[in-house]
């Protein structure tokens, strides 16, 4: 098991990011599916669930990721074809949320959770979601900078450094922008990920540490900051609109994708 603790400082109000992580989720969502032929998100459930046992309701979502091409050779090959897909379930109890993915084919021999607390602080915390001690002992921390730590692509529009904000004049932003801008929070981001398979595990879990989580971590948060004029303002009664209408476009979308793949004998 390879547990890391990513640390993203965002210039938001935890409230602020509540809806503008609904809100990036569902844009990219129904940007990025159909991109390939067969690929994207299909959405199955979208629906508030109640607290048990002392702990809080909220909202649970349940995705299915249909991979295909982001899947490396090495990682493929030990696959049947048709197993490209990973599960979602995902529990957000704001500023609390567990995410727990799944693969159909791998069973127990994947595991793959990320645990979030979302603080309005600068990163300070050292166990904001209350690991045991050997879970603390086995964490390493990594701080992601959104405006220093650079992305496989930067996108026109998409860049911290250069980007500010008609609605609130937020960025540019500098270097040191983290110790001094205000608001500020922090998402604390805890992935355990374990990969069960003889002769790969170690190479798996670190290739999906960081090209599984943190370079999206990293590339959609970038996104987020920059959307600040596209979210802000918008209710939560907004945002779950337009969640109703990416899982209607996406689903249409990965049909319509699905339909252009070559028939198989």
């Amino acid at each position: 098991m390879l547990t890391k603790e990513y640390r993203l400082l965002l210039p938001l109000t935890p409230d602020e990011y509540h809806l503008a992580q609904l809100y990036m989720v569902a844009k990219s969502s129904e940007e990025e599916t159909g991109q390939e032929v067969g690929e994207g998100i299909e959405i199955v459930k979208n629906e508030p669930f109640e607290g048990k046992n002392g702990q809080p309701g909220g909202q649970y979502t349940e995705k299915i990721f249909h991979l295909k091409s982001r899947v490396p050779r090495f990682i493929a090959a030990l696959l049947p074809a048709d197993s490209m897909r990973l599960v979602e379930r995902s529990w957000n109890s704001f500023p609390h949320c567990k995410t727990h993915y799944s693969n159909a084919w791998l069973g127990d021999k994947l595991h793959l959770s990320v645990e979030t607390m979302h603080s309005s602080d600068r990163g300070e915390q050292q166990n904001a979601v209350n690991l045991s001690k050997a879970d603390l002992a086995a964490r390493s921390v990594d701080v992601i900078n959104i405006a220093t730590d650079l992305p496989n692509k930067i996108v026109p529009g998409e860049d911290p450094t250069t980007f500010v904000s008609q609605k609130t004049g937020r960025g540019k932003l500098r270097p040191g922008w983290e110790k001094t801008v205000d608001p500020i929070m922090c998402a604390y981001k805890v992935v355990q990920f374990r990969f069960k398979v003889f002769g790969v595990q170690t190479k798996v879990e670190q290739w999906g540490q960081y090209y599984g989580m943190r370079l999206p971590f990293l590339q959609y948060h970038r996104k987020l900051f920059c959307w600040i004029d596209e979210w802000h303002g918008l209710t939560i009664e907004d945002i779950r609109k337009m969640e109703a209408e990416t899982q209607r476009i996406t689903k249409e979308k990965l049909a319509a994708s699905v339909a252009k793949q070559p028939a198989t004998v």
